[in-house]
């Protein structure tokens, strides 16, 4: 209660001075709001590509595709490159990760920046974005992590911030929003910093994603006037998804699936601070839109209105420029196999979660002004769109009440007991072990067949 308090008596005096400086000549949207950027671009739609997980020592082809879609700005949601690595053995015996050091996190950043495919992007539409943890320097980093500072300057050079930038001095991270102003409409892109500040949970402690004044900044920004057709929000982990729940069950049993389980972030983790994320929207009568990245695949997360918002909540996650788990394989021969033999959907009937494309992908949201039609996607190899969700203007005008405790359908994870989710999981192995199993050993069988059989016919006829 006293925190809300305070919480309230900041935000009066936040309006005051808003209010003041108004009166003085200055502009909001320069003092408190966001930077604004002016598409001049003629056209019906405002086009936005996004993505992440990009490990610059992988086959980078797909930024052709995303060049040739001349987007008219473009996100990155997290993991431009990658400042750290696996490891063979650490001193304790057990394999790890270790940081490359500045040097390589500098050099990997410019290696990214020359590419000619992702040039042509930086040639073309309006490059910002956030990071996750591989570009802020390690696995699951946060608050504590030694090399931040030099990491921000890095990240920060690679998407052109000037010397006098404000997100070089804002304290708390690289949290950063803009509104493209397009054929005299306004849409709002927020970019969250979920490293500098994040501090896990424990025994002691619920953890908490972002400081009390990136907390606060995002109140100003959801609020900041004019206001837009609609927000997009950025995160570098995912929103509504829980998948560490699925693999939980199982973690006690087979250690990959331990490792795996603590390793997978989102705000599902932390649910104080993802009801948090929602009442601010709420408060603030903001229209948005998720769009995160982190998990190595593509997926289109909606819930219901009521779930957690009043209209439709959708999070489009884009994650895997470059790499999935399944392209990670080693040797590069079993890598090949599993890319070839891996249904490339992996649909709710099977899984519980919203339906994931398993390859490499690109996100983008389309405005059609002119419908009045949000067009979210999931595209992959040549432009192919692959998952779609669509959304009206008019429906985020729905106003449903929260369904409080009884969330049926909002979330089918959550839904299901832990037994279940571990006869789930296991089904779902299972299910992917026979795939395999007809897509691999039955050609190997029927190629033997065939081999035996033209043998046979080779000795008759010699004989």
């Amino acid at each position: 209660m006293a925190r809300e308090v305070q919480r309230r008596r900041r935000a009066r005096w936040r309006a005051v001075l808003a209010f003041v400086a108004t009166c003085g000549g200055i502009e909001r949207a320069g003092a408190l709001g966001p930077r604004e950027i002016a598409v001049t671009r003629v056209g019906e739609s405002f086009r936005l590509g996004f993505g992440s997980c990009n490990r610059q020592t992988h086959d980078m082809s797909l930024w052709e595709d995303v060049a040739n879609e001349a987007y008219d700005a473009f996100a990155w949601i997290g993991d431009a490159v990658y400042a750290d690595a696996r490891t063979g053995r650490m001193p304790n015996g057990k394999k790890g990760r270790v940081y490359l050091g500045e040097k390589a996190h500098a050099e990997a950043f410019e290696f990214v920046k020359r590419h000619p495919a992702y040039a042509r992007v930086r040639a073309t539409a309006h490059v910002t974005g956030t990071w996750d943890d591989h570009d802020y320097g390690f696995n699951n980093a946060g608050k504590h992590w030694p090399h931040k500072e030099f990491a921000r300057n890095a990240f920060l050079d690679f998407l052109d911030e000037p010397p006098e930038s404000e997100r070089r001095k804002r304290e708390g991270g690289v949290y950063d929003s803009v509104d493209y102003v397009h054929a005299g409409r306004r849409l709002r892109l927020i970019l969250l910093d979920l490293r500098w500040d994040l501090e896990e949970a424990d025994e002691s402690s619920e953890g908490r994603m972002m400081s009390e004044q990136q907390w606060e900044w995002l109140d100003e920004q959801l609020a900041a006037e004019p206001k837009p057709a609609f927000t997009i929000l950025a995160s570098g982990i995912q929103v509504l998804e829980a998948p560490h729940l699925m693999l939980r069950p199982l973690a006690p049993y087979v250690q990959p699936a331990r490792l795996v389980a603590e390793g997978l972030e989102s705000w599902s983790r932390m649910h104080r601070d993802q009801t948090r994320l929602f009442d601010a929207i709420k408060r603030a009568n903001a229209k948005v839109i998720f769009i995160s990245g982190d998990v190595h695949h593509g997926q289109i997360a909606v819930s219901a209105p009521g779930c957690h918002l009043p209209y439709k909540t959708i999070d489009v996650t884009s994650s895997g420029f470059t790499h999935t788990p399944f392209r990670e394989a080693k040797p590069r021969v079993l890598a090949a196999l599993l890319v070839w033999a891996t249904p490339k959907y992996f649909g709710s009937w099977i899984l519980p979660s919203f339906t994931r494309w398993t390859d490499i992908n690109y996100g983008e949201i389309e405005v059609d002004w002119t419908r009045g039609v949000i067009f979210t996607r999931v595209k992959s190899t040549g432009g192919k769109t692959v998952l779609q969700e669509t959304m009206s203007f008019r429906e985020f005008e729905l106003n449903v009440p929260d369904l409080g405790f009884d969330r049926t359908g909002c979330n089918e994870t959550l839904e299901l007991s832990p037994n279940m989710r571990a006869v789930r999981i296991v089904l779902f192995f299972a299910w992917l072990a026979c795939v395999y199993a007809l897509k691999l050993l039955i050609p190997v069988c029927v190629l033997a067949w065939l081999t035996r059989k033209l043998s046979r016919r080779t000795r008759v006829k010699a004989d």
